[in-house]
């Protein structure tokens, strides 16, 4: 997880959140059943596009490449389940974008008392740390320590990937290392800070392993 910075409001949120809202607290407010459609306004492309470019198309949480393992999912960061934060429904700033797992993990779990760490209003190196291709809640940290559980940070598909992708910077690491020409070594240092950079996956546990080793 990395910190992430809150883009512009789509245009089509910010002229019709109101209304969709009005009418969807009025549904819910007569106990009548809320059409899908009406439900789910967030979920346009003008929204998706935005997210995407603010998370760098990867899952807010776990920082997999969201469409290269499942469908995209619409986070909200407080539930929109009836009983819980319907008004935040179409609120950009509490959307993110998350992979299928992450998001049903997640579900509507949530606690005012221990939030789950939210990458665009918290520093999540501040709350974990990486030991391997493991992400870890700092000690006595509870948020992050319920959101490692409940997200399941840890999970094995999460394990391997994070384990192939270190093996990679590794591997680049040892060439920068081994190499004896200062222009070349230069050269291959420029490559590995790229390869950590934000837009690509896995990335607060790779700029670890390099902050460790060069």
């Amino acid at each position: 997880m990395i910190k992430l910075t809150k883009g512009t409001e789509p245009t089509v949120l910010a002229t019709n959140k109101t209304k969709w809202t009005s009418q969807l607290r009025l549904l819910q407010n007569a106990n009548q059943d809320v059409p899908k459609d009406l439900a789910t306004k967030y979920n346009q492309s003008e929204v998706k596009d935005a997210l995407r470019a603010e998370s760098y198309s990867k899952c807010m949480y776990c920082e997999s490449k969201v469409e290269h393992i499942s469908d995209l999912h619409i986070e909200h960061i407080k539930p929109k389940a009836k009983n819980r934060f319907p008004d935040l429904t179409f609120e950009y700033d509490n959307l993110g974008l998350a992979c299928g797992v992450c998001n049903r993990n997640k579900s509507s779990t949530y606690d005012v008392t221990v939030p789950f760490i939210n990458p665009y209003t918290d520093d999540p190196s501040t709350h974990f740390y990486s030991f391997g291709s493991s992400i870890w809640a700092k000690p006595g940290d509870n948020r992050a320590k319920l959101t490692e559980n409940e997200i399941e940070l840890n999970r094995a598909e999460l394990i391997e990937a994070r384990g192939e992708r270190l093996k990679t910077i590794r591997g680049m690491i040892e060439s920068y290392h081994a190499e004896g020409n200062v222009t070349v070594k230069t050269s291959i240092k420029k490559q590995i800070l790229l390869e950590i950079g934000k837009d690509k996956i896995y990335s607060f546990s790779c700029k670890s392993l390099v902050d460790f080793s060069i």
